[in-house]
Formats: structure tokens, C-alpha cells, sequence
């Protein structure tokens, strides 16, 4: 509980206490669950408009990615990356323009981004040691090395959920990929050339 709240916390949401009778818990837990959604054209995105059964796929994902303030406002510059698997490209202009990606495949959501080239890392084996210990710094992300199609080896931060999440989830595991991102690079820096 303590974790989820921090998450909700780092995701830019405030807790409000309500008193309510008990027969209206039900509509406040709904009501609640329909504040978390960006808002489009002056209404409430429900939560339920993404449920179990109706999967995302890139398109419709990138479509609603579109109607959140960040994008709107300019703090997110979002694009689509035609591919042999298509995917969303994010680029987070408040935090020096970190590229975040996003891809759906098969059941799953993927969230990632680079952390690091391994050429940039001081002492390779150490550096692995530590983030291999690191599991608890780092909530609702892991890291991994992966070869680049331009045979570069980096490490890349990610995470992953199924892929028919909420798009409240879905922004969730963003801001907290992001977030983690900035702790990642702080806590490792001493490794870094």
C-alpha cells in the first residue's frame, strides 16, 4: 500500500479524504477512478473505456496519448515510429528531451528507454554487480542490456504491463519510468566515464 501511494504520489496525483454515505462508495470509487484520466474537450476519459477484452494497439494508443495536457502543452513531444513493429516515441522536453518508446506486443505494453552505453561504463563488472542489487531502488522498472540494430550494447531501463491497462497505467509507468531514470542516473554516476 505504502509503494502504491508513493507511485500515485510520483505520478502527480493528491490524496483528498471524502466522507460519503455508505450506499455512494461504490459511485465515489468510480468517480475517483474517472479523475485520474487526462481530460479530452472538456470531458472525462472513464477508465473503463479501456478494459479487459479491449487490448490497445499502437494506433488507438498513440490516439489517446494525444489528449494528455503534457502533450497539449508541449512537455511531451509524441510521434509515431513506423517499423517492422510500430511504436510511440516520447520525448520528455522537461527533462532534456529523454526519448521514451513505447510498444505493444502481443499482450503486453513495453516502456523503455536507454540508461547508458556500455562503452560510457567505467568498470563493467562492477556496474552490473550494482544494478543487479538495485531491484528496490527502482519500482515498476528493471534494467537490461540489449543490442542496438546498430550493434551498440546498451542499457536500457523498462518496464511492462499488459496490454490492456488502463491509460491512466499506462501514463503511470511513464512518469515513473522517467522518474527512475533521473534516480538511476544519480545513484550510478560514479560508474559512468
Amino acid at each position: 500500500m505504502k509503494q502504491m501511494r508513493a507511485g500515485l504520489s510520483a505520478a502527480g496525483y493528491v490524496k483528498h479524504e471524502a466522507w460519503v454515505l455508505p450506499e455512494n462508495r461504490s459511485l465515489l470509487k468510480q468517480m475517483e477512478k474517472q479523475l485520474r484520466q487526462p481530460i479530452k474537450a472538456g470531458s472525462i476519459m472513464s477508465e473503463n473505456y479501456m478494459s479487459a477484452g479491449n487490448n490497445w494497439n499502437i494506433d488507438r494508443l498513440f490516439t489517446a496519448l494525444q489528449a494528455l495536457e503534457e502533450v497539449a502543452s508541449k512537455d511531451i513531444t509524441l510521434s509515431l515510429v513506423q517499423g517492422s513493429e510500430s511504436s510511440i516515441k516520447l520525448e520528455m522536453n522537461d527533462f532534456g528531451g529523454l526519448p521514451i518508446y513505447i510498444a505493444v506486443v502481443g499482450d503486453q505494453i513495453i516502456v523503455d528507454t536507454v540508461l547508458v552505453d556500455i562503452e560510457s561504463i567505467t568498470d563493467v563488472r562492477t556496474f552490473n554487480e550494482a544494478v543487479l542489487r538495485s531491484r528496490e531502488l527502482f519500482p515498476l522498472s528493471s534494467i537490461g542490456i540489449e543490442s542496438m540494430p546498430n550493434g551498440q550494447t546498451v542499457y536500457n531501463m523498462f518496464g511492462a504491463l499488459s496490454s490492456d491497462s488502463s491509460l491512466t497505467n499506462v501514463v503511470t509507468e511513464v512518469k515513473t519510468l522517467v522518474d527512475n531514470v533521473h534516480r538511476a542516473s544519480e545513484a550510478f554516476e560514479h560508474f559512468f566515464k
